[in-house]
This record gives structure tokens, C-alpha cells and sequence, in this order.
């Protein structure tokens, strides 16, 4: 938390984009599960450190969003990982059999930067990869 933040003394909220990665490993992507289980670390961190002074820290564990990180061909790599057809692994790959939508992890985003007291969340939008759950 930056002595910026504490000095100000109005409080605020850091919101950290991390991941099913660390709580559910998949195959062949051990560096960026340890980076995404870095985040979760440091946002407890943060948590911590800035709640005395109102500064909340929150972090959001998205899978399976269909943004830039699948590009050049990094989607398709990871659906055929787990033996599945891209739909499948967008879709079919949670309880609710639904594609997550950039848009549906954006109001996560924004719902805990309106939680005025919530602090050390991680908040799920992953259509129920219950191997990932952290609840």
C-alpha cells in the first residue's frame, strides 16, 4: 500500500486481476499460475497492510475469458491441454455450461469496488469450476 494512499486518508480500493491458475492448476502453464498465486498473495498483503487506514484490497478469479491472452492460437492450445474442442473448454468446461464474457468480469470488478467493506476477497466469475473454488 503506497504511503500516497495513506497520506490522502480517504481509504480506497486496489483491485487485483488474478486467476483459477493457483487454486486449480492446468497443464503446461506452471510460470503463470505462480505469477497469478503472487497477486493473490500480495492482495492479502495489501489487505493487511492498508485496513487500518480504510484501504481495502480485492482481487477477481476469472477462467476461461476469451480476451488477448488466447491469441495466436493460445486458446486452442489450451482446450486441446485438457482434451477438449475450444467450445467446450469455453462453455462446456463449467456447472453452468456458459461462455464468462469480459463484460461479466468487469461488474465483478466493479461490484467489489463498491463493497465499502469487503477487504481480502477473492471473488469468482468462472461460470463454477468448482475444482477452483476458494470457498
Amino acid at each position: 500500500v503506497s504511503d500516497r494512499m495513506r497520506g490522502e486518508g480517504l481509504g480506497g480500493a486496489l483491485l487485483l486481476n488474478a486467476s483459477k491458475q493457483p487454486l486449480a492448476p492446468g497443464p503446461a502453464f506452471g510460470p503463470y499460475g505462480l505469477a497469478k498465486a503472487a497477486t493473490i498473495a500480495l492482495m492479502r498483503q495489501y489487505a493487511i497492510e492498508g485496513g487500518p487506514d480504510g484501504i481495502r484490497a480485492n482481487a477477481v478469479n476469472a477462467d476461461r475469458v476469451r480476451t488477448g491472452i488466447y491469441a495466436g492460437g493460445m486458446l486452442e492450445e489450451r482446450a486441446k491441454a485438457r482434451g477438449m474442442s475450444v467450445s467446450d473448454y469455453l462453455a462446456g468446461g463449467n456447472l453452468l455450461k456458459r461462455e464468462v464474457k469480459a463484460a461479466d468480469v468487469a461488474r465483478a470488478f466493479v461490484a467489489l469496488a463498491r463493497a465499502e467493506k469487503t477487504t481480502a476477497a477473492v471473488l469468482t466469475v468462472d461460470g463454477g469450476n468448482i475444482a477452483a473454488a476458494p470457498r
